[in-house]
């Protein structure tokens, strides 16, 4: 079952974020794959990985996903404004999963660091989610 949630969780992400009019002005999409010429700051959903966390009555999964957000506004403080929007989207909400109940939604870790051109940020936020399947 574990691997299952990966699909539902991405178009939950996506829903999610998309359809948040804040932080829709202050990045330019959030992307799977992000198009040729996109116009920074932009969010990707990046790397998911879940494992069964199923019980003798429920089953289950515990998912670790990463959002990345690319910004070259000159500085740190872009990524670190739009991750904090995302902080208040996700860590602690019941997230609506098709086909899957949230239990739990959780901020796990975040750092933000200068790419080798120099000119590009990239913040990445890591996040727990523990969900049972209706």
């Amino acid at each position: 079952m574990s691997g299952l949630i990966l699909q539902a969780l991405q178009s939950a992400l996506y829903v999610r974020l998309s359809g948040d009019a804040a932080l829709s002005a202050m990045i330019s999409g959030v992307f799977d794959h992000v198009p040729d010429h996109t116009d920074y700051p932009y969010v990707t959903l990046g790397d998911a990985s879940s494992r069964d966390w199923s019980t003798t009555t429920t089953t289950g999964a515990d998912t670790q996903f990463t959002l990345s957000i690319y910004s070259r506004s000159g500085g740190r403080k872009e990524t670190l404004l739009i991750m904090e929007r995302l902080h208040t989207l996700l860590h602690g909400v019941a997230l609506a999963i098709s086909g899957h109940q949230c239990v739990s939604l959780r901020h796990s870790t975040s750092s933000v660091q200068l790419e080798g051109d120099g000119l590009t940020y990239v913040g990445r936020m890591q996040c727990n989610l523990l969900s049972e399947k209706e």
